[in-house]
């Protein structure tokens, strides 16, 4: 491990390798791009000389317990890339909770780390590298993490807790580089357009300032060859339990549960939540008593209905070190279990979405990489994790259960990691469902919410004030343009109304905690 002391503008001090010779005004992250060349098996720490006496060296050889990763600290409230950022990416999550390890591409030159593996990966992507060091750190992560890097916001940095500060944000012109730089190229206009409508401001000449930058394209195999065997143990028995709601599906589950009694490592047991919300129902499951599995089926019938409630229950039941979170129309090839614990152990992560495509739907993503996704139907996690999770009852019958549910998870510290393989196929059985149409508080009204309130209420509690007027702005073009031949200020009165009903009632359901 070698540790690079710095003020910010230049390396003060190297620690970790007698024979490494400081050259004087050397950039930062000259300094650590040319350590990785020398050294290229070690671990690269950098430190803000005013933050030294917190650096906690033990814990950093046990964070990286594989070498396909970068992680920092910053003790500050603001990003380094200022919050206008939001206007423009609703995709990344901006309000990074700093209580636990939490993924994010957002990077800190306070303190932070990288394997001399990764550097040497990305070094020919960049052109330069001795200007400013927190934005060569972000712009590093924010290419390198759709295509595999692993990075972290990471608080075991420090070797004890430190209460945030107030501290120094970007300004405007490097907001609008990075985006220019990073994004495509209506994203400046429209970042350009969003200060000037919600924050008055008339930011012209940082738009002309950005354009005299290149988009920054990187090789997408660049980090194919870094191999990753985590040392981290995740997984002790291997054992695993499924959970299946259903209604309305006993074709398509009994496929599943001869899916699941092929599988090359058995489930210990199944458990299933069947629904039927009429009151004289009963079970339509016949075939479960009938026939022998390998497994222990574990089958609960409720009259009440609602896929929440149903997870929610089954999860109350797992008693495996592993559950997998499945659908009644999913197919599953015999190995998919198998295949996807040993992901988990090579990679060290307790919590996995595999791609769940329909059928004749290409795979755009083919890179292992952390996600902001989550889906209930395609999913492993480790019970552990699930202690202080659970499905949330707001967005029963609605949209974006999945989505709250995935960031609990990593709001707790759970990463949640996309793999291409093994694949679940999402057959979109045309029966089951919402049987009986659900009616809300909301449908009643004069004026529909629109979007879904529930949708929203998804960005009330995880997006910044800017990642919401962002997707307003993008919600309002996008149905502007799909008939843009009707009055646009009627259009926008019309849809205004719609979405102020959307942010009403999204804002009653966050009450009611």
């Amino acid at each position: 491990m070698i540790t690079v002391f710095h003020n910010a503008q230049k390396v003060l001090r190297i620690e970790g390798r007698g024979n490494v010779t400081l050259r004087n005004n050397t950039a930062i992250g000259v300094t650590l791009f040319d350590l990785a060349q020398q050294f290229p098996d070690e671990i690269l720490v950098w430190c803000n000389i005013n933050w030294e006496a917190f650096l906690n060296r033990d814990a950093i050889k046990k964070i990286f317990h594989h070498p396909k990763m970068m992680v920092s600290y910053n003790p500050y409230f603001s990003n380094v890339i200022n919050d206008g950022l939001g206007y423009v990416d609703n995709a990344s999550i901006l309000r990074i909770n700093k209580e636990v390890s939490f993924f994010t591409w957002q990077m800190s030159s306070v303190v932070g780390a990288v394997s001399a593996g990764v550097l040497n990966a990305v070094t020919n992507q960049l052109s330069d590298k001795s200007k400013n060091f927190d934005y060569l750190l972000n712009s590093i992560a924010k290419r390198a993490m759709p295509i595999g890097l692993f990075c972290y916001s990471e608080p075991l940095l420090f070797a004890h807790k430190v209460s945030l500060e107030k501290g120094n944000f970007s300004n405007n012109y490097i907001l609008f580089k990075f985006v220019k730089q990073h994004y495509s190229i209506k994203w400046i206009i429209i970042l350009f357009l969003s200060f000037l409508l919600h924050e008055r401001k008339f930011l012209v000449l940082p738009l002309a300032y950005s354009l005299f930058f290149k988009k920054r394209n990187w090789n997408s195999n660049c980090l194919d060859a870094i191999e990753v065997k985590s040392n981290k143990k995740v997984s002790f028995t291997n054992e695993i339990d499924v959970i299946i709601p259903t209604i309305g599906r006993a074709k398509y589950l009994k496929a599943v549960l001869y899916d699941l009694r092929n599988q090359t490592h058995l489930p210990k047991k199944v458990i299933i939540v069947e629904q039927n919300p009429l009151a004289e129902s009963k079970t339509e499951l016949y075939f479960i008593a009938g026939e022998k599995w390998p497994f222990q089926i574990e089958h609960i019938f409720t009259h009440k209905a609602g896929a929440c409630n149903a997870r929610n229950i089954a999860l109350s039941k797992v008693q495996s070190e592993w559950v997998f979170l499945n659908d009644d129309d999913n197919e599953i090839a015999n190995d998919v279990i198998e295949k996807t614990l040993r992901n988990c152990i090579q990679y060290g992560i307790e919590a996995v979405v595999n791609y769940y495509p329909q059928k004749h739907e290409k795979n755009d993503f083919n890179k292992v990489h952390q996600t902001t996704i989550f889906g209930s139907g395609c999913c492993i996690v480790k019970k552990d994790s699930l202690s202080s999770v659970q499905f949330n009852s707001k967005y029963e019958f609605a949209y974006g259960e999945d989505f709250d549910f995935g960031m609990q998870l990593r709001n707790s510290g759970t990463d949640v990691v996309y793999f291409p393989e093994p694949m679940i196929l999402h057959l979109k059985a045309p029966i089951g469902g919402f049987r009986i149409k659900p009616i809300f508080e909301w449908d009643n009204g004069a004026i529909l919410p629109k979007p879904s309130p529930t949708i929203m209420l998804n960005s009330l509690v995880y997006k910044t004030e800017q990642q919401l007027f962002g997707y307003k702005m993008v919600y309002f073009y996008s149905l502007f343009w799909a008939n843009w031949k009707q009055n646009p200020i009627r259009f926008y009165k019309r849809t205004n109304a719609h979405w102020d009903a959307s942010l009403y009632w999204a804002k009653k359901l966050q009450a009611n905690d």
